[in-house]
């Protein structure tokens, strides 16, 4: 689940380096980002992630040109040689590495969160490296929200215009194409090596603020832990480094020993030389989640745990000095666990790894990482092993992970590539509560905090919050409400945000009567709402009394009732953003050089997710809540 979240430090990410909102990120009061324990993100697929569908001319260059569609494989992916183009300079590797960089340019079209009508474009530039063909690995900050984007690589001054093919926004990873399926064709793609050891010398490859040419920092790896990811909050595991991150290196990659040791994803705020990249075990997840021709994100096995070092409580489960393990708090419903993890057991190891008493396991000699690890290394439909001391006694139990983690979240992550869902009614603004309204807020009310929490059940799929009021005559007494968690509409609970629309649109009582806690009640004059709708529209500049989505609802459902004729006319609807693809044949997934086998295969809370945000500002303490992700949904 969602994690409450303190900050302490920010960190930044590095995506678009001119973004006119640089200043406002990064700022010394920057919005809240909360941790979803990780599991973004629509169906098995996770709702934030969006994919461009493949064009048919499209097709990735891996030896002999083998279409794109044709050329992935499960099995294919990190795991075949690249083609063997020489490089410019053979007495120099680092021409190689060069060769395969690339400066995204992108323009960008976000919506103000708490006032969705309004929308605007901005441009920016980030990294990227090429890794097989046409095909270029980035940030999803980077490419997020994009309705244009280039690519130029380093040493050329020709642009390509690109698509996104995959994104996950949980992972902050995208995968682009370039349209001129020649364009990189003779260019050798850039190999994954394995997660790097402490003290191993690295370099950053990027297009960073101020230049125009490419900029290669030095430093070293300095910690390898679960950390939380500055776009949707997905606490996944990350390495830090010395080498200087600059805003444009997001997306570039990070390189030892001549082959990819991660991308770079964000720096530290009012620190010196500290920054943060994606190593290769969560590009290799990201790679192979999308073999399928779709982005599922991470799962959650379905319980909550808290650590054991207390002396007490381990003599009250009767612990030997030699055992360990974290102790079962709670079980969600209908989870992966539900029916067989009980509170009160013990679990001691995940897929054959001792779980200390913090909860952490050794991952490699004298490193130490969050169990949760071994969860996002494990792609959904997968099996993850426990074992467990029940009532004294030992068990082994296999919990299969059935969906993204983020479906778990009452209260969703981040959202990115659409309009804000909203509907305006009296000059009433209501929105479905996700991280972006909470980020939006100028504080957050306990009751809201609380949701965060909690999950879905058959009573509740989504919270409905009304944001704000438009003040007009018809609204008087109300125009200090804002941020008031409606429950009820005439004396029927609300099940989630499209079921309170239809409710209020299909009302044919004089009056409607809106009750949040405690039975706070919003009486609403219907026919002089309808009546009123469009002078308090115009008034605000408000173009269109609903967002897109529930628009085209009402196009779909034509004995839905709509807007009164009187009202302003609705923008004319747009095709849905796509979440996932679905196409006969998956599209590619690049086949890419490794040093080793790709590692086994987690995550609570995303959670990703406000605005698409350019240059976010992530919280690096956290209250120790539940996550998106790893061991939290």
């Amino acid at each position: 689940m969602q994690k409450t979240t303190i900050i302490t430090s920010t960190l930044l990410c590095l995506g678009l380096a001119s973004s006119p909102n640089l200043l406002a990120e990064i700022s010394i009061n920057p919005p809240p980002v909360a941790q979803p324990a990780t599991p973004v993100t629509d169906g098995k697929v996770a709702p934030q992630s969006h994919v461009v569908p493949p064009t048919a001319a499209a097709t990735t260059t891996l030896g002999a040109a083998a279409s794109v569609e044709a050329s992935i494989a499960a099995d294919e992916i990190a795991l075949a040689a690249p083609p063997t183009a020489a490089p410019q300079n053979a007495n120099d590797p680092r021409e190689k590495i060069k060769d395969a960089v690339v400066k995204v340019y992108i323009v960008q079209h976000t919506y103000e969160t708490m006032s969705p009508w309004n929308s605007d474009s901005q441009k920016g530039s980030g990294s990227g490296l090429i890794i097989a063909g046409n095909l270029i690995l980035t940030n999803a900050h980077v490419a997020a929200d994009s309705t244009f984007l280039e690519v130029q690589r380093h040493g050329e001054t020709k642009r390509y215009e690109a698509e996104v093919v995959y994104i996950s926004h949980e992972s902050d990873l995208a995968l682009l194409r370039t349209k001129d399926v020649n364009a990189y064709k003779d260019v050798t793609p850039l190999e994954l090596s394995d997660l790097p050891k402490m003290q191993q010398p690295v370099e950053v490859y990027g297009f960073p603020i101020g230049g125009n040419t490419l900029s290669v920092t030095r430093g070293v790896v300095s910690r390898i832990e679960k950390q939380n990811y500055v776009h949707t909050g997905e606490n996944l595991i990350a390495a830090q480094v010395d080498a200087a991150i600059n805003f444009g290196n997001s997306g570039g990659p990070v390189i030892s020993g001549g082959k990819v040791v991660g991308v770079a994803m964000q720096s530290g705020f009012l620190t010196d030389n500290i920054g943060y990249m994606i190593p290769t075990p969560i590009i290799r997840h990201f790679l192979n989640d999308a073999t399928d021709g779709k982005i599922d994100g991470y799962g959650f096995h379905g319980f909550l745990t808290q650590s054991m070092e207390n002396p007490a409580m381990r003599h009250k489960y009767g612990l030997t000095d030699d055992q360990t393990g974290m102790l079962v708090h709670k079980v969600y419903k209908n989870s992966p666990a539900d029916g067989k993890i009980q509170v009160g057991d013990i679990v001691t190891e995940i897929d054959g790894h001792k779980i200390e008493n913090n909860g952490t396991v050794e991952f490699r000699p004298g490193e130490f990482i969050d169990h949760t690890h071994y969860i996002d290394m494990h792609q959904i439909g997968e099996n993850i092993k426990f074992k467990i001391i029940r009532n004294a006694q030992p068990q082994e139990v296999s919990l299969h992970l059935d969906k993204p983690g983020k479906e778990y979240l009452l209260v969703k992550p981040n959202q990115y590539d659409k309009q804000p869902t909203y509907f305006i009614f009296g000059g009433l603004v209501f929105m479905p509560l996700n991280q972006d309204v909470i980020d939006g807020m100028d504080g957050t009310p306990a009751r809201i905090g609380a949701l965060t929490y909690e999950s879905p059940d058959e009573t509740r799929s989504e919270a409905v919050i009304m944001t704000k009021v438009l003040p007009a005559d018809i609204n008087k007494d109300y125009h200090h409400d804002n941020d008031l968690l409606i429950e009820k509409v005439n004396g029927e609970s609300i099940h989630n945000f499209r079921d309170f629309y239809q409710k209020v649109q299909a009302s044919t009582s004089d009056f409607i009567t809106l009750q949040a806690a405690d039975d706070y009640q919003l009486v609403i004059d219907r026919k002089e709402a309808i009546a009123r709708q469009p002078q308090i529209l115009a008034q605000y500049g408000v173009n269109a009394d609903r967002s897109k989505d529930l628009q085209a609802l009402a196009l779909d459902q034509p004995n839905t009732p709509a807007a009164p004729s009187s009202a302003v006319a609705p923008a004319a609807p747009t095709a849905p953003v796509v979440a996932a693809p679905v196409v006969a044949t998956p599209t590619p997934v690049p086949t890419v050089a490794v040093e080793t086998a790709p590692a086994p295969a987690p995550v609570p809370a995303p959670t990703p997710a406000a605005t698409a945000p350019v240059v976010a500002a992530p919280p690096v303490t956290t209250e120790s809540a539940p996550a998106v992700g790893g061991s939290h949904p």
